[in-house]
């Protein structure tokens, strides 16, 4: 092709004929910018197409992430609400105490020891869709927002969770220590030759306040749980939405 168009304008110069030369020259040109632009537009097309894969494949990912985390979340909430429960029952025992003696009513609510159930989702596909960039080939913004805040929204359970556990660990199970023994309140058929003050227990004061602290951080903790299993339905949702 290129040995054609060298002979042509070989011709044309070889016949001293500027006017269809020039002409010549401005149709080459044309030719040429159409045959770039073509090039470009296929290699856009085939980008395109390689973007569109990745972008499913990513989001795939991610689905399934979000799921596995939503599941894991649903899990951590209901042991935590279980445990949140155990001591509003612990506070109306304690409201109650001078008509409750039975040790079997007073110590099954308290073998949770205020355990808090740390949240920790697996965020594998979401670090790699970001330090790659492909996360950009997302194109809802408000799914790029949620799952840019993911983990930050995570990291604000921790500071719940975590003051929590310091405070079961380092003021509610002290007090229980005080008063029983973790034979008989973690094994029920279990008994300690130095017996448990259950009543004593439920009518000391700072048992109270500790209860009462404890169902306020618990409460917390539960309502940054919802916060998060919140975004995390509309992240499945607008993944869903992005993968039809």
């Amino acid at each position: 092709m290129i040995k054609f168009f060298r002979k042509i304008r070989q011709r044309l110069l070889s016949e001293n004929n500027f006017s269809k030369y020039l002409i010549y020259a401005v149709g080459e040109i044309i030719l040429v910018v159409i045959g770039i632009l073509i090039a470009i537009q296929l290699n856009e097309w085939r980008n395109d197409s390689i973007n569109t894969k990745q972008k499913q494949k990513v989001l795939l990912a991610l689905k399934t992430e979000f799921e596995v985390n939503l599941t894991r979340l649903d899990t951590v909430f209901y042991y935590q609400e279980q445990s949140f429960l155990k001591f509003i029952k612990s506070k109306d025992l304690i409201d109650s105490i001078n008509y409750v003696t039975d040790n079997n009513i007073l110590k099954q609510n308290l073998a949770h020891g205020g355990f808090g159930y740390s949240y920790n989702p697996v965020n594998g596909a979401l670090r790699s869709a970001i330090s790659s960039g492909d996360i950009h080939l997302i194109e809802n913004e408000r799914l790029i927002e949620l799952l840019f805040s993911w983990e930050d929204l995570v990291i604000d359970s921790y500071e719940e969770i975590e003051l929590l556990q310091k405070y079961s660990m380092e003021i509610y199970i002290p007090i229980l220590h005080k008063y029983t023994q973790a034979r008989e309140i973690y094994f029920k058929k279990d008994q300690s030759s130095h017996r448990s003050h259950f009543v004593g227990l439920f009518k000391d004061p700072l048992f109270e306040n500790y209860t009462q602290e404890i169902i306020f951080k618990s409460y917390n903790y539960l309502d940054e749980l919802k916060k998060i299993r919140i975004n995390n339905l509309e992240i499945v949702e607008l993944i869903e939405g992005e993968l039809k």
